[in-house]
């Protein structure tokens, strides 16, 4: 789906029809893709043309995913250095997200080093609940510290609107935004878009935002923060910085 993105379904045309001019060879098109609807977007005459067999691969499950961490961890740890339950809990972990074997190699890599850390030399439940926060902490942090500077502002002005008050609602974190644009010198949005970024961040995680009637004062946005406070501060030291609030 990427390629046909950048250069469009053509390819795939030109290349079901070489065969015809091959004599001593023959080539097949795989394609590998996450959108299962990808197929229905192509030209009629591609799809026609590419006849293809589709193959789905479901997400895996726990025991499936336990196997692949017991092989990786004998290669990575030292014998009986996992703790009893560990790969069970952390296939656990990576199978309600989606069965992401990603994820879950990369909790215990995380409770290894936490492990390690404290001088234990047995990865422990305890370790893998460690493991979990941080990356948690991290996916979050690192989503939000990509985003461009106008969306950190908004981000910004959440959090420190919400360290006075549990919620809040658009127009506070507006009046904080404004504020912050003419100390950062940057260009105020208008509060429609502000609104556009509140659901953004609200698709991310980061804040729960639920729009409430006020009566004859129309409708607008209840916010809250939906991080744990230690994430907050790490955020908020790390958007000071990246803002230069500092």
């Amino acid at each position: 789906d990427q390629l046909t993105k950048k250069i469009g379904d053509e390819i795939l045309y030109n290349l079901t029809r070489i065969n015809a001019e091959l004599h001593n060879s023959q080539i097949c098109v795989i394609g590998i893709s996450n959108s299962l609807i990808f197929s229905e977007n192509l030209d009629p005459r591609v799809k026609s043309s590419l006849s293809e067999e589709e193959l789905i691969f479901p997400p895996y499950n726990a025991l499936q995913i336990q196997d692949i961490l017991r092989k990786r961890a004998s290669e990575a740890f030292k014998p009986e250095s996992v703790g009893v339950g560990v790969i069970e809990k952390c296939s656990a972990y990576a199978a309600r997200e989606h069965g992401d074997v990603r994820r879950a190699i990369d909790l215990l890599r995380v409770a290894g080093e936490l492990a390690e850390r404290s001088g234990s030399h047995i990865v422990e439940i305890a370790h893998l609940d460690g493991a979990e926060s941080k990356v948690e902490s991290d996916r979050i942090i690192s989503a939000a510290m990509g985003q461009p500077k106008q969306f950190q502002a908004v981000l910004y002005a959440i959090l420190f609107v919400g360290n006075q008050k549990k919620n809040m609602f658009t127009g506070e974190i507006y009046e904080v935004y404004q504020k912050l644009c003419k100390r950062t010198k940057f260009n105020v949005l208008t509060q429609r878009r502000i609104s556009d970024i509140l659901a953004e961040l609200d698709m991310l995680g980061i804040i729960t935002a639920k729009i409430i009637s006020k009566g004859r004062y129309g409708r607008t946005r209840e916010i809250s923060v939906s991080l744990e406070e230690s994430i907050i501060i790490k955020l908020r030291e790390m958007l000071e910085k990246s803002l230069h609030l500092t």
